[in-house]
């Protein structure tokens, strides 16, 4: 079976040489104090970011986790569909999370969600960009209305930037309230390692990290993501594979774009939805991809393909136009 209900890599980051120079180095005997902050400078330098507003937990969840305990206490919304998570970790301390629906064509009306804040004030707002499940982007102009609305409540807004490696640049919104979450285990091909990064201004971290146990990551996690981050040349190489990959995804995809709605994605996967498109997630089961298809009402015609090996695409290819000549007779 090929794997493409998870959104992780297809291939593994590291060569046997980095992976044993990682573990040679790891000091298991001691605590991870200096592979904490090793990795947190190597992370900000590649990214430009300021390593005083960086903290590390055991993967993007456990920070969620984190916000919904520490932020959350008022009220956590989000919207319909998003990542499921945001719902089940609420859940597990709240008796319920406030939701904007989707448009049918899972676009999201922001005035809606505006209204939705003032009228219930949530203390916590989670939303992903690029966005969980259908992959495309909103705007810096819609994501600082959100800021504003819940600085307006007093409240923090989590913005998932769990695939941003895949999407096109832009202007995060600006404001104390802000925070936003990455993780390695997408485009960095260590979903493994549970490895999640939360970045906001000092004050606000201060916030989340005063339930952190002492040592959320283990030194040999945090010594491999590091050497990660310590040969840029092949980490690029590596991210371009996946994005070669994505690039094939869409043009397999392409094929049955007059048969169903295909979402633009800026994510390792894409987002179909229609009759058609459970049809063809169906037949290509039986032909040995799984794709991601849902039990919640709101996605109950909808399916999500990630990106695969490209020696897989050929066989994916050939399935498409099977099930195509089939679905068109």
């Amino acid at each position: 079976m090929i794997i493409m209900n998870r959104n992780t890599s297809p291939i593994k980051p590291l060569t046997d040489e980095q992976i044993f120079n990682a573990v040679k180095k790891t000091n298991y005997n001691q605590y991870p104090d200096q592979e904490r902050i090793n990795f947190i400078n190597l992370y900000a330098d590649y990214f430009g970011f300021n390593p005083d507003n960086i903290e590390v937990a055991n993967g993007s969840d456990e920070w969620i986790q984190k916000l919904i305990i520490t932020l959350g206490k008022n009220g956590v919304m989000s919207l319909n569909p998003d990542f499921v998570m945001y719902q089940i970790y609420t859940e597990q301390f709240l008796p319920e999370i406030y939701f904007v629906n989707a448009e049918p064509d899972f676009t999201f009306d922001f005035d809606k969600v505006i209204v939705a804040i003032k009228a219930k004030k949530p203390s916590l707002f989670l939303i992903s960009n690029p966005q969980n499940p259908t992959g495309t982007m909103f705007s810096t102009q819609d994501l600082q209305r959100l800021a504003d609305a819940m600085a307006e409540v007093d409240g923090y807004l989590g913005l998932d930037e769990c695939y941003i490696d895949f999407a096109k640049d832009y202007e995060r919104p600006k404001g104390k309230n802000i925070i936003i979450l990455r993780t390695l285990s997408k485009v960095y091909g260590m979903a493994g390692l549970r490895v999640g990064m939360a970045i906001a201004e000092k004050e606000t971290l201060d916030i989340i990290t005063q339930i952190n146990h002492p040592y959320p990551l283990n030194s040999l996690a945090l010594n491999l993501a590091s050497e990660l981050f310590s040969d840029k040349k092949a980490l690029q190489k590596f991210k371009n594979y996946q994005f070669e990959s994505k690039a094939r995804l869409e043009t397999a995809l392409d094929q049955v774009s007059d048969l169903m709605e295909i979402k633009e994605s800026y994510t390792n996967y894409i987002f179909t939805y229609g009759d058609a498109a459970i049809d063809m997630a169906n037949f290509l089961l039986d032909k040995g991809f799984l794709s991601r298809i849902y039990d919640v009402p709101i996605l109950q015609n909808a399916a999500r393909y990630s990106i695969i090996k490209l020696e897989e695409y050929q066989a994916l290819n050939e399935a498409i136009i099977e099930w195509r000549n089939q679905y068109v007779e």
